[in-house]
């Protein structure tokens, strides 16, 4: 997926998590902090009482500089070194 942005617009990648899995979403390669910087990243909780229930991980990106760079998501157990990614997301960003 293609995002354009304007320097000093942010964006927020919302992303199913559960912790309780032991999962959890990482960068699968570094950000380039040339053009993108991480704001936050927050957990929030499922809105249902159901044990083991799905929350949501929003990452905010905020553009500092115009180009374009790739941000990569997995989604793992951090003591698993080699082990595959349960899911990936892959966004491209051009900064405009």
């Amino acid at each position: 997926m293609k995002i354009e942005l304007e320097v000093g617009q942010e964006l927020m990648i919302p992303l199913k998590s559960n912790p309780t899995t032991g999962y959890r979403w990482e960068l699968a390669k570094p950000l380039d902090e040339d053009i993108l910087e991480l704001v936050e990243k927050e957990y929030k909780e499922p809105e249902t009482d159901l044990v083991g229930a799905d929350g949501e991980e929003a990452w905010t990106f905020r553009a500092i500089h115009k180009g374009g760079t790739a941000v990569a998501l997995e989604y793992v157990r951090p003591w698993e070194k080699n082990g595959p990614p349960t899911e990936t997301q892959t966004l491209t960003v051009v900064v405009h």
